[in-house]
């Protein structure tokens, strides 16, 4: 039912388009001023906004839906390529594991709200303590040059995923789809119908499809906007790093 929700949440506003239209036809006696053949212009231009919109913002997500999955990779490389490290210097792995398993949890609270940027980047900076262990435990240094280049993938990944999050696409676009969303609903107050069921679907169906469509937009806007415990079908999946995390949990124990 996730699906369903956006829609469900669109309705009462339709709804109450449709009723207010009923309430002036019927009981003010207000027909209407123009025909609908009159505003389809006004209606078109709706839609070519809308594809413009919806075109910018779905360009974000499909880069933004590969990200869990660089991250999860990333940090999987790392931990192995660490753990390879320490068995050749003598280093403890359970101390490898740790590091690796404080960082990638960090990263998910991040994600949901529960950590902050700087949480979430000072693990990342933290990570370096286990680095220098290696390096004076004399880790080689190549292999370990690697495990740099890795991390600072990791952090530009990082930081690129919280400018999609608090960047939003073209504000001014926004604007000029807000006013055209109450331009249409006022102009379905203002077109003739020929009988009331033409004027209850016409009106309804055309309401709603310009509301769902802006939040729509709006929601897949930030693709990154997780409430713990809250499901939702808009957001970017994360599980690559969940599975991640029980993996490496896995390994711990």
């Amino acid at each position: 039912m996730l699906k369903w929700k956006l829609m469900f949440n669109s309705m009462p506003i339709a709804l109450g388009v449709v009723a207010l239209k009923f309430v002036l036809v019927e009981i003010l006696n207000f027909a209407g001023w123009v025909e609908l053949s009159d505003m389809a212009l006004v209606i078109s231009a709706g839609v070519f906004l809308i594809g413009f919109m919806l075109s910018g913002t779905l360009a974000d997500y499909k880069e933004s839906e590969r990200i869990p999955g660089e991250i999860a990779s990333a940090l999987e490389s790392i931990e192995e390529t660490c753990l390879n490290l320490a068995e050749k210097v003598g280093y403890p792995k359970e101390n490898v594991l740790k590091y690796c398993q404080e960082m990638a949890v960090c990263i998910d609270n991040w994600f949901l709200k529960k950590a902050s940027d700087e949480q979430m980047f000072a693990s990342l900076q933290n990570f370096n303590n286990l680095l220098n262990d290696l390096d004076k435990q004399g880790a080689t240094p190549p292999v370990l040059a690697r495990v740099f280049n890795e991390l600072a993938t990791l952090r530009r990944t990082l930081t690129r995923t919280g400018v999609i999050s608090r960047t939003g696409f073209l504000a001014t676009g926004y604007a000029l789809l807000e006013v055209l969303l109450v331009v249409i609903s006022a102009t379905m107050l203002i077109i003739k119908f020929k009988n009331l069921v033409a004027m209850g679907l016409v009106v309804f169906f055309i309401t709603l499809v310009y509301v769902y469509m802006y939040r729509l937009i709006k929601d897949i806007d930030d693709p990154f906007e997780y409430v713990e415990g809250k499901e939702t079908v808009t957001e970017v999946a994360l599980f690559p790093l969940h599975e991640y995390i029980e993996r490496l949990s896995k390994r711990i124990s």
